[in-house]
């Protein structure tokens, strides 16, 4: 579909940071400019596309009340807000819960900048940033916190990106350097050892290719990567569990096909193992893909993408070059829907409509889940929330192994209780019905026939 502005003006992008129109001016995407004018209102037409409707700046002064102060209250079911003014610059915000606790805050500093706070129902800081505007388009910085008040995010622009920090236990664990208006586009990531060693450096290009893989030694967890040769025949057995990526969504997809006979049947047929030429063949059946990869590759693999069974480290190798090739997109952070598409043919279904519409998962959801697993040919996973400050998870979550924005593989379902696997480790974690359905947002299936 056509990107275009009203009024005749159209618009293309060609470059990951520039937006062309008229194929004359331009502006860039790639730096933060403090504006109190908006460049662009936009909506998306069904028919047409993206409509981006231009608001033309001048010289002519806004008529407000400049030296009046004034305070617009809004009340809703979840609480009410508070917003305070000086003339039509907004000052000031505070958001209250139902029970009175404060929310949110949005204020101006006296170097002209905004800080906005989050806070827990018990008083607690959630997260804190400054941004250059009221309405945080363009982040300076930004920091996360857990129960404890220890850092676990921090967030920061460098000037032309985005840097995204993330902690353990108060120690800096992961980096990446990302696009300047969010995440959606990773350029470097950083993998660290708990003494502040780096384990893996990767760099990546425009379509998600790793184009540079820094590998040392894993100090944490002696034996993380081995490459046990002897393993690689071809058989993708239960000893495989995620590496260091944002594999969740393949690793639980696998599994859960793992779950089924004819899930098996399809993995068995999707890799096999050349000792004499030391070449693992990759096929995915259901998009009529086949990759090859040495010895080498699938060791310098280890760690990065899974531990565990090289089979499957080869056959995430396999959907990590498939993934870049035709979705441009890299192995990190995905859907269980486009692995199913890719090992069987038929993306399936789930509970999210039109990209973005989730229907909630009810007690009626988790019968027909149950009925279908015993059925024994359905691949089901399940994926809890992005976190925020109303979705993360208490410490005794975090030790069952639930994690938010993960993927798990529905193993099985009785009348009390529900079995997920957790890819991480390949745990088996028990919920009961009423707690699955309140951690679990989303879910993909299909019928393997």
């Amino acid at each position: 579909m056509p990107i275009k502005i009203k009024k005749d003006i159209f618009m293309r992008i060609n470059e990951i940071d520039k937006i062309f129109i008229n194929e004359t001016s331009q502006t860039s995407l790639n730096t933060c400019a403090k504006s109190d004018e908006k460049f662009f209102d936009a909506k998306f037409n069904d028919m047409e596309g993206l409509e981006v409707e231009q608001n033309v700046q001048t010289n002519t002064p806004k008529k407000s009340s400049d030296d009046k102060n004034k305070i617009i209250v809004e009340k809703s079911s979840d609480g009410l807000s508070e917003t305070k003014y000086k003339g039509d610059e907004p000052l000031e915000y505070i958001e209250k819960r139902k029970d009175g606790s404060t929310k949110w805050t949005i204020k101006k500093l006296e170097n002209g900048n905004f800080q906005s706070t989050l806070y827990r129902k018990d008083g607690s800081i959630y997260s804190q940033g400054e941004y250059l505007d009221f309405y945080e388009v363009c982040k300076l910085n930004e920091k996360r916190y857990d129960q404890d008040g220890v850092l676990v995010q921090k967030s920061y622009n460098n000037g032309s990106n985005l840097v995204h920090e993330r902690y353990k236990n108060g120690i800096l664990r992961v980096q990446e350097i990302t696009d300047p208006m969010g995440e959606s586009r990773v350029f470097e990531r950083t993998i660290y050892n708990k003494d502040g060693s780096i384990y893996i450096h990767l760099k990546y290009d425009i379509n998600g290719n790793v184009v540079e893989n820094i590998k040392n030694v894993f100090k944490d967890k002696p034996g993380f990567d081995n490459f046990n040769k002897k393993n690689l025949d071809g058989d993708i057995d239960d000893g495989f569990e995620q590496g260091m990526s944002g594999s969740c969504y393949f690793v639980s997809t696998v599994q859960s096909f793992l779950n089924t006979e004819k899930g098996r049947d399809i993995l068995k047929k999707s890799i096999s193992y050349d000792s004499e030429n030391q070449t693992a063949t990759i096929k995915f059946l259901g998009v009529n893909k086949e990759y090859q990869f040495k010895d080498e590759e699938i060791k310098k693999a280890m760690g990065r993408l899974s531990t565990g069974d090289p089979d499957f480290a080869a056959l995430l190798l396999g959907y990590e070059q498939y993934r870049t090739e035709n979705l441009r997109k890299s192995i990190d952070g995905g859907f269980g829907n486009e692995v199913m598409k890719a090992l069987y043919g038929e993306e399936g279904e789930s509970n999210v409509l039109f990209g973005s519409m989730v229907i909630p998962i009810d007690k009626a959801t988790v019968d027909d889940m149950q009925n279908k697993l015993q059925k024994g040919n359905f691949a089901i996973t399940v994926h809890t929330p992005p976190v925020s400050v109303d979705t993360e998870f208490s410490k005794k979550d975090n030790e069952m192994g639930l994690i938010n924005t993960h993927a798990y593989s529905l193993k099985s379902i009785d009348d009390d209780n529900v079995y997920v696997i957790n890819p991480s480790d390949q745990k088996i974690i028990k919920l009961s019905r009423e707690k699955f359905i309140q951690t679990f947002t989303t879910f993909s299936e299909v019928e393997l026939k």
